[in-house]
This record gives structure tokens, C-alpha cells and sequence, in this order.
């Protein structure tokens, strides 16, 4: 017999693995191989031999103002919409010519996309009275309520002279203060209202001087509080009794300064020739009672606002007749 001879001896020990086998195997059955993780200075090598090579660029880190449109493309939009905008309207011009049609005159061009035109009108209109028929007839001062306008003590002092009669024709001074500072000195032809009573009553309902030609001029001690709200009471009330934009008194104004001030630089035109503080200690009696009723009054109005009716105008009531009971 013929024994084969075996060119070397087999390790039982350390079987080898079937390749076949473990490439038709599922990858699901058995361990799974992770690969090892890269080290610090495996890591540094490839920065480095990434920064050598002119075709592979670094990595860096993406700023939010690269995500989005740079500040110059942003303003250029509305100045490309503004260019496309007065094409338009050349074109448009154009073919109205050709058809014998006049274009629109007189436009501004608009700046980001906003018309200055809305803007003007409203500078122009604070030029204008109430109504908006003309402007003010006296020169205007800037002061603490820009929604009021005020005069000057010296504009005041030159009406009184009798400057300004080409375009004033009647004026009339109130003294929004209490009665005890009137008393003490006030100027000459002043009334005294300081309740919104009384000036509901004497311009509105019991009104004896022409309306719509008349100029008030408003001030109390400073012109702070008390003549501004008085002011802006007339006004709401106006409103609420004409069609808008017509008022009776669509020309007011505010003191400025108030009577401290004209009575400081005029005292020629102040009678008696005095002045009593608001808060004078020989008065803190008067000035508590002033005090309570105005915040009864305002008390009061609250509520009558609070627990006015719906419709209490227009509901009516239906009474029953006691002959057909």
C-alpha cells in the first residue's frame, strides 16, 4: 500500500475560516466588527497631508451671515424695485402722450420703497388749525405736549397791545386756575373756568361770542397739567358735537410758560399785580376741597362709562297698557 505524505502538519488548534461562508452569511448573525477609533496624533497626520495637497481644501466653520443675503444685496432690492418703478411710470407717461392723455406731474420718487408724500402731509398738516382750512394765525412755539401748540408770553403781550388784527379777529384768554390764584392776580380780560363743567357750559351750550373766528388761548400756573387737559377736553367735545373735520373753535392754544412766566416779563398787563402760588400755605385748605372734587368728578365719570348701557339710545321699552290687563 501507498501512504500519502503530507507536506506539512495541520494546526487543529486555529481552524481556518471559509471565506465563502462568511460572505454569504447574514451580517445580523454573530459579533459585529467596529473599527478601532483614530487617534490624536493619526488625526494631526491627515490635517497635515490634507493642508500639503493643493486640490483638497481645509475645513472651516460656516458663519450664520454666510447662510443668509449680505447687507449691501439687501438695500440694493428695494433700490432695483424703486429703478423698475420709475420705468413704469416713464412708459406710462409715454403712451399717455402717444394718446394725448397728460401723465402724472409733480411726483416724488420714492426712496426704498416708501413715498415721502405721506410724510410731508402730515408736517403740513400740523401747520393747519383744527378743521385744516388755514394755518395758525400766531407764531408757534414748541413745548412740552407736541400734540398742543403754544405761543409766546411776547406774542401774547403784543395781541394784547393789539398787535396781530389783520388776521385775528376775536380772542379769548382762560384761566385754568382755582379761584384763589385768579383772585391773586390774573391777566386783564382773563376768564376763570377750571372745572370742564364750565367749559362745556360757556363754549359749547351757552356760547354768547362768535364761533369758528374766536382764538382761545389757554394757561394755568405753568401750563403743564391743568390748561392741556381743559384743551384737549374742548376739542374731544368739539369733535363729538360737528362732522368731522368742522369744529367751532378749531384754533387753540397753550400759554407757554403759563401766568409764573408772563407775569415775570408783563406785570403791565396783570390785575391786581400779584401772584399767588398754587400750593400757598395760607390756601391748603381751598386747594384740598379743589382736589376732592375733582376726583369725585372723575370718580363719577368712570362710572357712568363702566356701567353704561348697550344701546341705550336706540332700546326702548315697551309698557304694557292696563285696560287690556
Amino acid at each position: 500500500m501507498e501512504t500519502k505524505h503530507f507536506a506539512g502538519l495541520l494546526n487543529l488548534s486555529t481552524p481556518r475560516p471559509d471565506t465563502d461562508i462568511i460572505k454569504s452569511s447574514d451580517s445580523s448573525y454573530g459579533p459585529k466588527i467596529q473599527p478601532k477609533k483614530t487617534t490624536r496624533r493619526v488625526q494631526m497626520r491627515q490635517h497635515d497631508e490634507n493642508a500639503a495637497q493643493p486640490g483638497i481644501q481645509k475645513k472651516s466653520r460656516m458663519k450664520l451671515s454666510d447662510l443668509f443675503d449680505s447687507m449691501e444685496h439687501i438695500n440694493e432690492q428695494p433700490r432695483q424695485q424703486c429703478e423698475k418703478a420709475k420705468v413704469k411710470q416713464l412708459a406710462k407717461g409715454g403712451n399717455n402722450k402717444r394718446y394725448g392723455k397728460k401723465g402724472p406731474e409733480n411726483k416724488r420718487p420714492f426712496v426704498n420703497g416708501i413715498s415721502p408724500q405721506f410724510h410731508a402731509a402730515q408736517t403740513e398738516d400740523d401747520h393747519l388749525i383744527g378743521d385744516f382750512s388755514k394755518a395758525y394765525c400766531l407764531p408757534l412755539e414748541r413745548g412740552k405736549h407736541q400734540e398742543l401748540k403754544y405761543i409766546s408770553c411776547t406774542t401774547l403781550a403784543r395781541l394784547l397791545r393789539g398787535g396781530y388784527q389783520d388776521v385775528v379777529q376775536q380772542y379769548q384768554i382762560v384761566d385754568c386756575r382755582y379761584p384763589y390764584e385768579y383772585a391773586g392776580g390774573h391777566i386783564k380780560g382773563a376768564y376763570n373756568l377750571y372745572k370742564e363743567e364750565h367749559i362745556s357750559d360757556t363754549f359749547l351750550k351757552n356760547a354768547t361770542h362768535p364761533k369758528s373766528t374766536t382764538l382761545l388761548i389757554f394757561h394755568c400756573e405753568f401750563s403743564s397739567e391743568r390748561a392741556p387737559k381743559l384743551c384737549r377736553l374742548l376739542r374731544n367735545l368739539d369733535r363729538n358735537a360737528n362732522r368731522y373735520p368742522h369744529l367751532h373753535y378749531p384754533e387753540l392754544y397753550i400759554l407757554k410758560g403759563g401766568y409764573k412766566e408772563f407775569y415775570e416779563k408783563f406785570k403791565g398787563f396783570c390785575e391786581p399785580r400779584g401772584y399767588v402760588n398754587m400750593l400757598h400755605k395760607d390756601f391748603s385748605d381751598q386747594l384740598r376741597q379743589y382736589h376732592r372734587k375733582n376726583k369725585t368728578c372723575h370718580i363719577r365719570t368712570v362710572r357712568k362709562e363702566l356701567f353704561k348701557p348697550l344701546y341705550s339710545n336706540k332700546c326702548t321699552v315697551l309698557k304694557k297698557d292696563p285696560a287690556k290687563d
